[in-house]
């Protein structure tokens, strides 16, 4: 039996169409990372730097708003460098949570913001609150305080 090659083509043609059009597998469902029904308050927040900008003191509390956790933790945060303002800090204990910290100025020097990251462990819960240099540039406290939804870490 002889074939042309037309019939080759055609036969590859159509075994190449059905295997392309395939349908991909299904994605499976993302796993939302966010802690349900819940929101950590930074209260009273302020930045005071000292000694030509080489040392920063933050000042915050941290509230879960929880049945189980009814104090808030007072914190006392600081970063050293050249300016300090900028200078990434931590991590640092603050009672059941650990502190740390980045500048950014990805928008320009005149529109920068320091993230910090507050980490509870023992739940593997964080919260990433972020203050501009505008918010804090006079070291009073931050108003209105802030809420953020933890994250579950990995």
């Amino acid at each position: 039996m002889q074939l042309s090659l037309t019939t080759l083509l055609l036969a590859a043609l159509a075994f190449t169409s059905s295997t392309l059009a395939a349908p991909a597998p299904a994605p499976s469902p993302a796993k939302s990372m966010m802690v349900a029904n819940t929101s950590w308050t930074i209260s009273s927040l302020k930045r005071v730097c000292y000694h030509g900008d080489t040392k920063c003191t933050w000042t915050f509390g941290v509230s879960t708003g929880s049945e189980w956790e009814t104090t808030t933790a007072n914190c006392t945060y600081i970063v050293e460098g050249t300016p300090a303002s900028q200078a990434h800090g931590g991590p640092a204990p603050c009672g059941i949570y650990t502190i740390s910290s980045a500048w950014s100025g990805q928008f320009g020097a005149d529109a920068g913001f320091t993230t910090l990251s507050v980490v509870n462990e023992k739940t593997r819960q964080i919260v990433w609150p972020a203050y501009t240099d505008k918010q804090l540039e006079r070291g009073e406290v931050v108003t209105p305080d802030q809420s953020y939804t933890p994250s579950l870490l990995p």
